[in-house]
């Protein structure tokens, strides 16, 4: 007997399907349909999809081209910000002498050190190459002093050249164009390091009219300039102990926010402090030392205001001091690179020609990152070549001399071996 209401339930799934035994006719008919056919009709979906969407799928594409082509270009353009080179600081200074002995035990009075033996008479192609000076026979020194901003002792690389023409330029007076200084801090007081000198008897005090260098009627000498064998000037500066009962110091600043009010001057310790070179053009040369090298300057001031009438006599020169500071290569402090700027009389407008290994001649070293980039940089904003076939493969690493495009200043930059 049938139930009516199953047979009712069985005629509602009917209704929505059709007939329970057409359906599965059909089922089976469509099921043998596409198993002989749904090669055809893939190929023909594919083929009406296509038709009807071609203009989307090509628009697409060419988006996606773009894009991975855009994606390439920033890397590319990352890749090549990598590796446009950095400048890591102030590693070295050089300077050309015309006896390395006397130099030497100059050196060893106000407390540099050698580091290792002196070279003998040699000629070394490297040297050469790198310094421009082909068939010379030079020897070499390394000396060592404490750094005043750092624990890493600062170097100072002595060299002397013979066999072949040498021009000597230790008579260039303190504002001379080319001429510079080196500076040191001491302890308290400059005069023991001068009677050290005047011990050996190479104690020679150039006039320099400076304003406090003179010694004190009773009490300590603050600072002083004496000249090397070569006649290169040396600053020694003290750090001078509070007088009794004075407040302390406020604190101190080593960028280019310092002013003559709260500048680093001296730095944490006794030992090198910082290199002066004089210059032609303030801000040609801020250019280069700046922008081309990273130095930490500030906006250049606007030269100094020239008298009304002529100086007396005696009286400080004019200048325009541009104090700039780098890293000490590898280190956390910094050090200045000071670039002066005198007026300069009449005859004496251009440098003067000097070479890379005349005597008194000085250069500063920078350590730096892809030394290429650098050096290509470098010569874009006109630096000169002095290296013979641009950069050296030298025993610590790469390394090339320039001259900036301003004074002529020479610069050594180094890439060390990895």
């Amino acid at each position: 007997m049938i139930d009516p209401a199953r047979a009712a339930s069985t005629k509602t799934v009917a209704s929505r399907h059709g007939d329970g035994g057409v359906f599965m006719k059909k089922r089976t008919a469509v099921s043998f349909f596409l198993s002989r056919n749904l090669g055809v009709i893939k190929r023909t979906a594919v083929s009406f999809f296509l038709s009807r969407n071609l203009g989307v799928i090509v628009v697409a594409g060419a988006i996606a081209i773009a894009l991975a082509a855009g994606s390439w270009a920033g890397a590319q353009k990352t890749a090549a910000a990598g590796k446009e080179g950095k400048v890591l600081g102030i590693a070295f200074d050089g300077h050309q002498v015309s006896n390395l002995d006397q130099s030497i035990k100059y050196y060893e009075a106000i407390d540099f050190h050698l580091s290792g033996k002196p070279t003998d008479w040699a000629v070394d192609k490297v040297v050469n190459q790198l310094g421009g000076t082909k068939g010379a026979e030079s020897r070499t020194a390394i000396m060592t002093i404490q750094s005043s901003v750092s624990d890493k002792p600062f170097s100072l690389i002595l060299r002397e050249y013979r066999g072949i023409d040498r021009k000597n330029w230790s008579g260039l007076s303190s504002s001379d164009l080319l001429s510079g200084h080196m500076d040191l801090t001491v302890q308290d007081d400059c005069t023991p390091s001068m009677d050290k000198l005047k011990a050996i008897n190479m104690l020679k005090m150039p006039p320099m009219n400076l304003p406090g260098g003179a010694a004190a009627p009773t009490g300590p000498r603050r600072f002083v300039f004496v000249q090397d064998p070569d006649g290169w000037f040396i600053e020694l500066f003290a750090i001078m102990p509070p007088p009794p009962g004075a407040p302390p110091e406020g604190p101190k600043v080593s960028n280019s926010t310092a002013t003559n009010a709260n500048i680093d001057r001296l730095g944490k310790q006794t030992g090198f402090n910082h290199i002066g070179l004089n210059v032609v053009d303030p801000k040609k040369a801020l250019a280069f030392y700046q922008d081309v090298l990273g130095g930490d300057y500030p906006p250049l001031a606007p030269p100094p205001a020239a008298p009304a009438a002529a100086p007396p006599a005696g009286a400080a020169p004019r200048m325009n001091m541009m104090n700039g500071w780098f890293p000490q290569a590898t280190t956390n402090g910094n050090v200045r690179l000071e670039l002066i700027a005198f007026p300069q009389p009449p005859g004496k407008q251009q440098p003067p020609d000097e070479h890379f290994a005349d005597v008194a001649v000085n250069y500063v070293g920078f350590q730096v990152t892809d030394i290429d980039a650098v050096y290509a940089k470098a010569k874009a904003a006109g630096a000169i070549t002095v290296s013979e076939g641009g950069i050296v493969k030298v025993k610590d690493g790469r390394a090339v001399i320039l001259r900036d495009p301003d004074v002529g200043g020479f610069v050594e930059l180094w890439e060390p071996s990895k």
